[in-house]
């Protein structure tokens, strides 16, 4: 019994160290990354680059689309343009119907006559598209 601690003899606890028994790393002592780490970064940057190729390609659609649109716009213009030139006797008479084809783009109208008034209509086909694009113009006649 001689061999134990005193202290503990007497129904004292021994007095605790205040250095710890495990001291902490340097920073430099960890030198590159875990294994878990490079994984998780990798996967983060795949997820970026996956969201930035899904938005750009959405946003190329939709210029494409609006380039379309213009196009169709533009047509549908002059052709509007051309008919209301005419007089209400004139679309009466022979500009009633049409249809044409110019580089992939199906154009068609017709003139609607009403009491005093020609309804001009117009569609515009687009290959990109499924439906095609429709403008109406309403013509008040006066001769």
């Amino acid at each position: 019994m001689s061999s134990m601690n005193p202290a503990v003899m007497h129904g004292l606890s021994p007095a605790r160290s205040t250095r710890s028994r495990r001291t902490p790393r340097s920073p430099r002592g960890r030198r590159g990354m875990t294994l878990v780490e490079l994984l998780m970064s990798m996967v983060m940057l795949v997820v970026a680059v996956g969201g930035l190729v899904g938005s750009s390609a959405a946003v190329a659609r939709q210029l494409g689309s609006g380039m379309s649109q213009t196009v169709a716009a533009s047509m549908a213009q002059a052709r509007l343009d051309s008919l209301t030139s005419l007089s209400c006797a004139e679309l009466a008479a022979g500009a009633a119907e049409g249809h044409t084809t110019d580089r992939g783009v199906s154009e068609e109208w017709r003139v609607i006559d009403g009491r005093n008034i020609k309804t001009i209509e117009v569609a515009i086909e687009l290959a990109q598209r499924s439906t095609p694009l429709a403008y109406r113009m309403i013509v008040p006649c006066r001769d």
